[in-house]
This record gives C-alpha cells, sequence and structure tokens, in this order.
C-alpha cells in the first residue's frame, strides 16, 4: 500500500462545528444510553484488535490510500481506537449522529495516548452520506452499522459515488440466514424446558419471545422499520447486486470480523452455538438462569450445526463485505 499525503480537504474545513464536532448532519442521540453501551456488550474500552484488523484487510487487498477515511457509526470506538493508532490515511474521519458516542470515543482516543492531528470527528448519520462530495474518500468503512441505515440500497449508491476510483466500502454486517435460524431454534426452548420438568417463568417466556420476535422482525421486508434502531438482516446475493449496479465489486467473508485477519483464521465447528449464546446474552440481556436454561439444552442441537458445517464455514451468522469501486 502506498501513503500519499495530502491537506485536509477544503469541504470538510467549510462545515460549521459545534462542541468541537464538525456538523454533516443534525446531531441525534442513540436509542439507549450511550455511557451504558460498553458495560452492556461486554466490550473491552481499550480494544485495538478491531481496527488493526481492518487495517490488515486493506493492507490484503492493496486498498487505495490517497484520500481521506470515513468511518460511519463509530458509537464508543470499537474499530475506532486501533484504526487511528494504525490508519494509513492522511486523514481519517470518525462519524456518528451522536455526540455523546463521539465523545466517548475521542476521550479513548486521548487516553490511549494516540495522535489526533490526522483525525477528525463529525455528526453524520448513515442516511445523509449523500452530502458528501463526489470522489472524496478513499475508504467508506462500518461495523454493525448498516443493518441501522433504512434504504441500504441508496446508502451504497451514495456511498459509491462519494468514493475514488478504486476506493473501498467495507461493512461487517449479521447474515439473515444465520439470525432466522437462531430465531427458529430458540422456539423449541420453552417446549424443551417443559419436557424437562422446569418449564419457563413468565418472565423467561418474555425474553424468549421477544427474541424470536426480533429475529422475524430484522428479517421481513414487509414493515415499516423506519422507527426501528435496529432494521435489517442481510444476504449476500443482494449487496452483491446492490453494489454491482452502483460500480462496486464485492467481495464477501463469511463469517468473519475485522479482528479475525490479524491471524490465520479456521472456523472453529462450535462457532453457531457460541455465537448464539453470545447474542441472548449480551444483545437480547438474557438473565443468568435463563442462560442456563439455554447451556442445559440448546448444545445438543446446536451440535448438529458445528458437525454439519465441519469442512466450511457452517449458516452464515455474519461476515465481511470489501467493494472496490471501478
Amino acid at each position: 500500500m502506498t501513503h500519499v499525503a495530502t491537506g485536509r480537504p477544503a469541504w470538510l474545513e467549510s462545515l460549521p462545528k459545534q462542541d468541537g464536532f464538525t456538523c454533516i448532519s443534525d446531531a441525534r442521540r442513540f436509542a439507549h444510553d450511550e455511557e451504558k453501551y460498553d458495560a452492556q456488550y461486554a466490550s473491552d474500552p481499550g480494544n485495538m484488535q478491531v481496527g488493526a484488523g481492518l487495517v490488515e484487510l486493506l493492507r490484503r487487498c492493496e486498498a487505495d490510500l490517497s484520500g481521506p477515511a470515513l468511518e460511519i457509526g463509530c458509537g464508543t470506538g470499537l474499530l475506532s481506537l486501533g484504526f487511528a493508532a494504525k490508519s494509513p490515511y492522511p486523514l481519517t474521519i470518525l462519524t456518528d449522529p451522536s455526540p455523546a458516542f463521539l465523545r466517548i470515543t475521542q476521550k479513548k482516543v486521548r487516553g490511549a495516548g494516540l495522535s489526533e492531528e490526522q483525525l477528525c470527528y463529525a455528526v453524520l448519520m448513515g442516511e445523509e452520506i449523500d452530502r458528501l462530495p463526489a470522489s472524496s474518500l478513499s475508504l467508506i468503512v462500518l461495523r454493525s452499522t448498516l443493518h441501522h441505515v433504512l434504504d441500504v440500497d441508496a446508502f451504497i449508491a451514495n456511498a459509491a459515488r462519494a468514493l475514488r476510483p478504486g476506493g473501498v466500502l467495507t461493512f461487517e454486517e449479521p447474515c439473515l440466514e444465520g439470525y432466522v435460524l437462531m430465531g427458529a431454534m430458540a422456539q423449541f426452548l420453552p417446549i424443551l424446558a417443559k419436557a424437562a420438568g422446569k418449564p419457563l417463568s413468565e418472565d423467561h417466556l418474555r425474553h424468549v419471545d421477544l427474541f424470536v420476535r426480533s429475529m422475524a422482525f430484522y428479517a421481513r421486508r414487509d414493515l415499516d422499520k423506519s422507527a426501528a434502531e435496529d432494521k435489517h438482516l442481510f444476504r449476500v446475493d443482494e449487496l452483491m447486486r446492490s453494489g454491482a449496479a452502483c460500480g462496486l465489486d464485492f467481495e464477501f467473508k463469511a463469517n468473519r470480523t475485522y479482528e479475525s485477519f490479524l491471524t490465520d483464521h479456521a472456523q472453529d465447528p462450535a462457532f453457531f452455538e457460541r455465537f448464539m449464546r453470545s447474542y441472548v446474552k449480551y444483545c437480547m440481556s438474557w438473565p443468568d438462569d435463563l442462560m442456563a436454561v439455554f447451556d442445559a439444552h440448546m448444545p445438543a442441537y446446536c451440535g448438529y450445526l458445528a458437525d454439519a458445517s465441519r469442512g466450511g464455514s457452517g449458516p452464515y451468522l455474519h461476515g465481511v463485505w470489501i467493494g472496490r469501486k471501478r
């Protein structure tokens, strides 16, 4: 990868600023308390691996580095911290609709002693990426953010417009088939518990029902999701077609995360069980006593998937898309 140094672009300098952040969009709070986000997901506040893995992925695909890089939806900085530490771009723009998230990320960057000379923090909603100038960026990256955007096809088209030829749009997102499979399996947990002589409590039934209904909601295409925070699950073929229609050649890495590119990757057959357990515990906030029911009954059924997935990646739960602009 070659690094071409440039100054901060005039279009970015011309934008208004508020509380030290560049304003591309109007600010919008996250649906939940930003300060509690890391605790809910048991995130390591000093994690450098996710961003470092992204840089390694970009190195492998010989990405263009001549222009600025833009992260959309930085949240609490899980990707941002390691990326800011190793970014090979002349400017890295970290964005989120929530100023509270930007302040958390900025605090982490400063706490890690990283230079901010080539960093910019900006308020930006993913839906308003069309406000960016054409051919102004060499990288647009999102981690677990695209599923918040209502019109995904429009987003991809506008991202492609904002990229320079050879620029990269990459994102890590959930896949429809794996999440629907998790929901389908979870709906049998109350039956299994009852058959074992320990029926679920009303509170536990509500947790399971919410999870099952949430997976179906994310997958469905016939609902108004404009007011929902989480909106979509993705099919690989659909995103490939969407990218191709606007000049992006996509590659898909199944069941990969950005940090997985730091090591030689071999898919563990027990991946599905680990992922499902982590998801219901942290994303759906299942209590410990319900997790004990999960551990008593679900591993046997997840084991079938582990056996069926040997030698391959198994059902697509999530993955990394890398799209290069032609």
